[in-house]
């Protein structure tokens, strides 16, 4: 029989920068080392709790402070283990390594996919052929087949799941090692050209929305950090931005990687929009942000996803221009780089990758014109070198072949 500790641990009341007060379960548990290690969890408001009695019953309610001795009796608790210790919902934790973003992926995987599906199975019960035919049948809730991006993101996360249990030695394999899914694109992302960029940014928008396009598609920013921007991240005398946070779901948090902290080189361009901006905005202070929401009087950056689909998308299809998101900014700028010959690793760097492969594998398709050229000059190449090597006497057979060459 599997050896099992009660719940147990202590509340403590800690208050929040924004002032509120919010009630913290910590707990003791043994690391892989053998010593040790406190743990904690955010339970909620304080006000939602009167005494320490009722703390205790939300932990036991939530499972916190067991201890799984034997190993998990369902791949459930295996899931809600890793959520304890490798995957917290704050940032409270400095140790903690992965963004918000991240993290906040990971649970709606886990949540929409992944435990409604194989919860209730032991580990040994979870088989490689199993999981990779589930995968392939999966659909959203518009009967559409998942993308293989997607499946990909999952297969890899149930991986990690069965390393983070050989890793407290409750198993000694990891089927999910042979599940096979790819995670080719089945569609290639939008990309907007120059003529595009331009008439959204100069005819489209209006100046919010203008500087945000501007700024975000000139520096490659992702979202969280366009929206985590504050004035004291610029430093107008370098022309430098260097972003110091990630709000996702109106959460700060990190940004995605140490490679993402590095700083931006800012245009003259961009410069003098954002100076325009700063005179107007009333939240102009460093601390402030830079899209602080008047709503929120400023305590709050906007909603980018709104801002995106309530005024830029509209306004894009009204010039005929299609955009899917934010990122179909920073593709676009990726190209755009490349297509103006700049070295890869330089490409790498305004987008504060932490692998070359990301830039070059995942971002980097090549317009069809500029795939179209490429061909044309390797073929024009080949067909001079032709013409040049060729006697006098096959030239007709080479013309009939290749068309007729420069300087014939």
């Amino acid at each position: 029989m599997r050896k099992r500790h009660t719940s147990s641990g202590f509340p403590t009341v800690v208050k929040r920068k924004n002032g509120k007060k919010v009630v913290i379960w910590r707990w003791y548990e043994t690391g892989p080392d053998g010593r040790p290690r406190e743990r904690w969890r955010t339970l909620g408001l304080a006000s939602r709790f009167k005494s320490d009695i009722a703390a205790r019953r939300e932990a036991e309610r939530l499972g916190l402070g067991r201890q799984i001795e034997d190993g998990p009796r369902s791949f459930k608790e295996l899931v809600d283990h890793w959520l304890e210790v490798e995957c917290p919902e704050t940032d409270e934790d400095p140790s903690e390594r992965r963004a918000f973003s991240t993290r906040d992926n990971y649970r709606g995987y886990l949540r929409k996919w992944i435990t409604p599906r194989w919860g209730d199975e032991a580990l040994e019960q979870v088989k490689a052929v199993a999981v990779e035919s589930w995968l392939a049948n999966l659909k959203k809730e518009n009967g559409a087949a998942l993308a293989n991006g997607s499946k990909k993101k999952i297969r890899d996360l149930m991986h990690l799941l069965f390393e983070h249990a050989i890793r407290y030695e409750w198993t000694d394999r990891n089927p999910i090692t042979s599940v096979r899914q790819s995670g080719i694109r089945q569609a290639t992302p939008i990309r907007l050209n120059v003529d595009q960029l331009s008439k959204l940014i100069y005819e489209a928008l209006k100046p919010r929305e203008r500087l945000m396009v501007l700024l975000d598609f000139g520096t490659g920013l992702r979202r969280g950090e366009l929206s985590g921007l504050r004035w004291e991240d610029i430093s107008f005398e370098e022309k430098v931005l260097t972003p110091r946070r990630s709000i996702v779901k109106q959460r700060i948090g990190k940004v995605k990687t140490e490679a993402s902290k590095k700083s931006i080189p800012l245009d003259d361009v961009l410069i003098e929009d954002l100076l325009a901006w700063r005179q107007q905005t009333p939240y102009a202070a460093d601390s402030d942000y830079v899209f602080a929401s008047s709503r929120m009087r400023g305590t709050q950056p906007y909603w980018m996803s709104r801002i995106m689909q309530h005024y830029i998308k509209p306004a894009a299809a009204e010039k005929g221009i299609q955009i899917k998101g934010w990122h179909t900014l920073r593709h676009s700028y990726t190209t755009l780089l490349r297509q103006n010959n700049n070295n890869p690793k330089v490409v790498q760097g305004l987008l504060r990758h932490a692998s070359i492969a990301i830039t070059m594998n995942i971002y980097d398709e090549a317009m069809s014109e500029e795939k179209r050229n490429a061909h044309r000059g390797v073929i024009q190449q080949l067909n001079r070198s032709v013409t040049r090597s060729a006697p006098k006497s096959a030239i007709p057979q080479v013309v009939e072949r290749f068309g007729v060459p420069d300087g014939i």
